[in-house]
């Protein structure tokens, strides 16, 4: 059943999710890489300087990644949702889902939430 004034790929959207899923998973490793390697940088550059403003720069972007993978997994619940919704021919239930998809949290709000735990 096509919805009135819906024309999804449904094939396309599987792909994109896999595709995505794929590209974000290795974040977590990567953001400990990172942590990492901030820290041997601060430490090798033999300055306090340098490794205090090294710190800096890693405590401003500590949240970066969490948030970018918070967002993609809010988006691929909701593109999910919403081709799911257009499946069953729900027209309300996939405009919902595609309303919530573009709801991502602001990365302010994220990054006070971090902050405060």
């Amino acid at each position: 059943m096509t919805l009135r004034g819906w024309d999804i790929d449904l094939p396309g959207i599987r792909s994109t999710i896999s595709k995505t899923i794929a590209a974000i998973e290795p974040l977590e490793k990567h953001a400990k890489t990172y942590a990492d390697a901030l820290d041997a940088a601060g430490e090798a550059s033999g300055s306090n300087v340098v490794q205090a403003a090294v710190t800096g720069f890693g405590q401003h972007h500590l949240f970066t990644l969490p948030l970018l993978a918070k967002r993609t997994s809010n988006c691929i619940r909701g593109l999910t949702l919403a081709a799911n919704a257009y499946v069953a021919g729900d027209e309300e239930m996939a405009e919902r889902a595609h309303r919530m998809a573009l709801k991502a949290p602001r990365p302010e709000d994220l990054l006070r939430k971090g902050r405060d735990k």
